[in-house]
């Protein structure tokens, strides 16, 4: 078993990576330790909130130290403040960590910033976006767009550890993991979505044999909408469908004649293969797809986004994000959904989704309705429970909630000939 300072060291490399471009949720995979997975998005997800606590003390900022110093600190503090380590302990800690790095030099500041910071008194009443972390631009964004409250609370969801929901192939697995001994738990309003508080490892071991599948509510929300207004037959693609959740979620609901699932990446593509054995896979650019023009009952763009309804699984996100990014991932969209348009056929449907939250990525494309398609209302097919509020467009956006990630989603249906 690793131990804590194991963890610690494991953490901060990957926390430098991670401040070097990469992505944490690609680092974490199933071999990190609890250990290190609650430090490394801990310390990504409170890193506002963190500088904020230490800088005082600083006679550089923090932007000028080496990355190793800086992480060393960032992590120091998340343990000190966040995970109860008592002040000297991590402290301490920390000291020997910033001299495993090879930044012997910086000890003596580590030890008298830490010292000072973690003995501090929090402030008391701090504004919402560095009591919960989130970048002041993002905060008069949200604000002004939902409101005070609903923005608060969004971000308060981010800042929650997000349980692993999956739902089954079919009955055997569900069965195979109560008779493992893991209590499931379903989730209060995503039909077929489970997890488990005690013995996940029960659970994990069937995702690993492909008997479940790992995919946020708000996701298996999404193929649900697809399936149930399309209902479940003729032919229908998935235009960006790596990883390939939706997909198969969409193939176990419907009795399809044709279903194909796309991508643009050949190594993606090649992963839907192997996991949608049976689904036709295309190595395809969502802009100019090689399908037959108005032949499709169901098309789904999951389009890539900004990703701000993500920023609980995803929290380095928040610190790479600015609001022009956010105008350039809608310009890349519109070509995407204008191919899409062409691929649906008369009474066929357009679902379109992302995992933004921003009106810029969602609605705006849909204002006014594409000539020849109308607005899906989806009331009737959205859960009791689900917390929601309808778009100028027609369409259906989630906040980041503690049961799950945001996302937005419309549906279109082509006019009859």
């Amino acid at each position: 078993m690793a131990s804590a300072s194991d963890d610690r060291r494991r953490a901060a490399g990957l926390l430098i990576r991670v401040e070097g471009g990469a992505f944490a949720s690609r680092l974490l995979d199933s071999e990190a330790s609890p250990g290190v997975r609650a430090r490394v998005l801990g310390v990504l997800r409170w890193q506002r909130a963190l500088d904020h606590r230490l800088a005082p003390f600083l006679k550089r900022p923090l932007p000028r130290l080496d990355p190793e110093v800086r992480t060393v600190l960032r992590l120091g503090c998340f343990e000190g403040v966040l995970l109860g380590v008592p002040g000297p302990v991590a402290t301490d800690a920390m000291v020997g960590l910033v001299r495993d790095l090879r930044k012997g030099s910086a000890t003596g500041m580590v030890n008298a910033v830490l010292r000072r910071a973690l003995a501090a008194k929090a402030p008391d009443e701090p504004p919402p976006d560095l009591r919960w972390s989130h970048p002041g631009w993002l905060w008069r964004r949200w604000s002004a767009a939902f409101g005070a409250r609903a923005a608060e609370q969004a971000m308060a969801a981010a800042q929650t550890p997000a349980p692993p929901w999956v739902w089954f192939a079919d009955e055997r697995a569900r069965a195979a993991v109560e008779g493992a001994g893991a209590a499931l738990r379903s989730h209060p309003w995503c039909p077929g979505a489970w997890t488990a508080d005690e013995r996940l490892p029960v659970l994990m071991a069937e995702v690993s044999g492909g008997g479940a599948v790992v995919q946020d509510p708000s996701s298996q929300l999404v193929a649900r909408v697809a399936a149930d207004l399309s209902g479940g037959r003729g032919d229908a693609v998935d235009l960006c469908a790596a990883p390939g959740g939706k997909t198969a979620l969409i193939r176990r609901r419907g009795s399809w004649s044709r279903l194909v699932a796309a991508d643009l990446n050949l190594a993606r593509a090649a992963r839907l293969g192997r996991r949608l054995g049976g689904t036709g896979v295309v190595v395809a650019d969502a802009t100019r797809p090689p399908l037959a023009p108005v032949a499709w009952d169901l098309v789904l763009l999951d389009a890539p986004c900004s990703g701000t309804g993500t920023l609980r699984r995803h929290p380095e996100l928040k610190w790479r994000l600015t609001a022009q990014e956010i105008v350039a991932a809608a310009d890349r969209q519109r070509p995407m959904i204008g191919a899409a348009l062409e691929l649906v056929r008369p009474r066929g449907l357009l679902v379109y989704a992302t995992c933004s939250v921003e009106a810029e990525e969602n609605e705006a494309h849909f204002e006014p309705a594409p000539a020849g398609f109308r607005p899906v209302d989806l009331g009737g097919v959205l859960p009791a429970g689900l917390s929601w509020s309808e778009t100028s467009a027609g369409g259906a956006r989630i906040l980041p909630h503690e049961h799950g990630d945001g996302f937005t989603l419309h549906a279109l249906r082509r006019a009859p000939v």
